[in-house]
């Protein structure tokens, strides 16, 4: 993917998203299948991972990606914030089931992937464990370490929730018997699911590229609490054969 520097998107028009470079980052990911979805074209502006970012941070105020920036408005950075400006922006069919019983379901389910004490967020943490148990105190020179909260010995907890969730979502799905997570149409909560997932079970290099060091820290999981039920990676694998762009690119 193409991207341009902070000090060149600050004084463009439209929509301008701060994403990660280099790396399948899910959040990032997420947040680019959501524009896409909608057809809102958008400038994509490189974020480093892991860095202090200080033209973003003058920018937009926050150091991690996605940032979306459209026109003059404030910056959006929650998952929720994205969704629904590209809902707003777009066009095409809503992320959102259209039952209200759905739509809750679906935002609580969202967040129990990508929010704060979530899925990701829990299996950040078998990585930065892993950075501390190869580098000490040194880890600590990596700001991660302190945005989610890393102690020694963190990891315990962390797994015993990465376990729960995947365990509830599996038995979800094999009692609705469908390849979607909510109702019966593709939704938000797919597009979190598919891509949040290489974090329990990488896609192959073929279709998602990414750099030997990601694909040993994505594959943790895997090795702390086994194979993944394949239902889950069933499902993933179907959501993008029939909703989202493969190869990855970024």
């Amino acid at each position: 993917m193409d991207y341009l520097e902070v000090a060149e998107a600050s004084h463009l028009p439209g929509l301008r998203l701060a994403l990660t470079a280099g790396v399948p980052g899910p959040w990032s990911e997420s947040a680019k299948a959501l524009f896409r979805h909608h057809q809102v074209p958008f400038h994509a502006v490189r974020q480093v991972g892991g860095g202090d970012n200080p033209d973003l941070v003058t920018w937009t105020g926050h150091r991690n990606a996605p940032v979306a920036v459209y026109e003059d408005e404030a910056p959006r950075v929650r998952w929720l914030e994205l969704l629904d400006l590209a809902e707003r922006l777009g066009k095409g069919a809503s992320l959102y089931p259209q039952l209200r019983a759905d739509r809750i379901e679906m935002v609580g389910l969202v967040n129990e992937i990508a929010g704060e004490r979530g899925l990701a967020w829990n299996a950040r943490l078998f990585m930065l464990d892993a950075s501390y148990q190869a580098q000490g105190e040194k880890a600590y020179r990596n700001p991660m370490l302190k945005d989610y909260g890393y102690a020694p010995g963190a990891v315990a907890a962390a797994k015993q929730e990465v376990a729960d969730l995947l365990g509830w979502l599996a038995d979800r799905m094999q009692q609705r018997g469908s390849h979607y997570l909510v109702a019966d149409q593709f939704t938000a909560a797919d597009i979190y699911w598919a891509y949040f997932s290489n974090l329990v079970q990488p896609q192959a290099h073929e279709v998602n590229p990414m750099p030997d060091f990601l694909r040993k820290s994505y594959s943790l999981a895997a090795q702390l609490l086994g194979e993944p039920d394949p239902i889950l990676i069933e499902a993933r694998d179907w959501v993008f054969e029939h909703h989202l762009e493969l190869p990855l690119d970024f």
